[in-house]
């Protein structure tokens, strides 16, 4: 597991390659349906045609996206991996309780699941998903000519407000992933996808660098906080 800033960050490669090409393919074809969309509608797979939150009417953004629910568990297994190692049990003072939640979410843990396609006018800008506990991502297409991802540390806005100056001080990590990647970090921890159009890794700006020969796709799946387990029903 790599630390980024400090941080917890789990950043694994080279999974589920063998789906690779069912994924691409549905998703494009999914997105061949969306030519008449509203861009900022059609680039995410959680909104319907209106602009309606899928999770808010029960349907499933990943519906029709062919090797989901085989990727689907080996996320899972990454997320243990990841709980595990960063909340290892002290067997000399957590007994019963935590055991038994462990095992209870390595059998059904709920979550919620989208995928994102971007070109190279598409950015998100920094946010957390603190209504959640673990978020992970998976590059379904991941090029060198892509965006790439960036975390910052949450002692940014701490230093900005120490220091003598005004400008912000934005104590960040940028992340190259590559189709196949897995990272896995907790919802509070800031991130953004910066568009071709802002600085990105070698500071070119959308005049200077290419437009993306294939889209950048990726699938967000946000595991909801132990505690609300109760709220969902058991093997899903």
């Amino acid at each position: 597991m790599k630390r980024i800033l400090g941080l917890p960050l789990y950043h694994v490669s080279n999974i589920g390659m063998d789906l690779i090409p069912d994924l691409q393919d549905s998703i494009e074809k999914l997105q061949a349906e969306k030519q008449d969309w509203d861009r900022q509608r059609s680039k995410l797979s959680i909104y319907t045609k209106e602009g309606e939150h899928k999770f808010k009417l029960k349907i499933d953004p990943m519906e029709g996206v062919k090797g989901w629910q085989e990727l689907r568990q080996l996320i899972k297994n990454e997320v243990m991996n990841y709980y595990y190692f960063t909340q290892p049990i002290d067997d000399d003072f957590q007994q019963g309780p935590d055991s038994k939640l462990r095992d209870s979410l390595k059998n059904f843990w709920h979550n919620y699941a989208w995928y994102t396609y971007f070109d190279e006018t598409d950015s998100y800008g920094w946010h957390a998903h603190t209504q959640y506990y673990l978020i992970v991502t998976y590059y379904v297409r991941a090029d060198e000519e892509h965006a790439p991802i960036q975390f910052k540390s949450p002692i940014s806005d701490m230093y900005t407000s120490w220091t003598l100056g005004t400008k912000k001080a934005e104590l960040k990590e940028t992340i190259q992933p590559k189709t196949g990647d897995i990272m896995i970090w907790p919802a509070w921890l800031e991130h953004q996808v910066p568009s071709i159009q802002e600085k990105i890794l070698d500071h070119s700006t959308i005049e200077e660098g290419h437009k993306y020969t294939n889209k950048r796709i990726s699938i967000t799946n946000c595991f909801v906080k132990p505690h609300q387990q109760f709220l969902h029903t058991q093997g899903k």
